[in-house]
């Protein structure tokens, strides 16, 4: 016998079986997140004065950081995505929207709106369900 047939009889391909679980054991909670949204929106906006360059770079670390804090909240089945906008406040409104194909049934969000004398911060963090 050869090595090569050797190996491929010694290690055998693991098959899994189908859970046919509908509900995680662990749901997305909004109310944990929100908690989690706040904290780090304002550690961001801690003292930060408009510089779009500087709102950039605390942007995208905002929302690095949340979703790894929301993926150690080891929320079973639920892709996590984090949105966060930084801007200037001038007497302006701002409308933002995001799009998803959404169940209403087990998909969840969490949002918080945050702002100081010089900018304004709105973090989205969503749980998509996924089988």
């Amino acid at each position: 016998m050869s090595s090569n047939s050797l190996l491929t009889q010694t290690h055998d391909i693991i098959r899994y079986a189908n859970t046919y679980k509908l509900e995680p054991d662990n749901p997305f909670d909004p109310e944990k997140v929100e908690k989690v949204l706040k904290e780090i929106l304002q550690e961001a906006m801690e003292n930060l004065v408009y510089d779009p360059d500087q709102c950039v770079k605390q942007a995208k670390w905002a929302s690095y950081t949340i979703r790894k804090k929301v993926k150690e909240l080891n929320f079973d089945r639920y892709k996590i995505i984090s949105i966060v906008t930084i801007g200037e406040k001038r007497d302006q409104s701002v409308n933002i929207v995001c799009q998803f194909l959404w169940d209403s049934s087990k998909d969840r969000f969490s949002t918080i709106s945050i702002e100081n004398s010089n900018v304004y911060g709105i973090a989205y963090c969503f749980g998509l369900y996924y089988e």
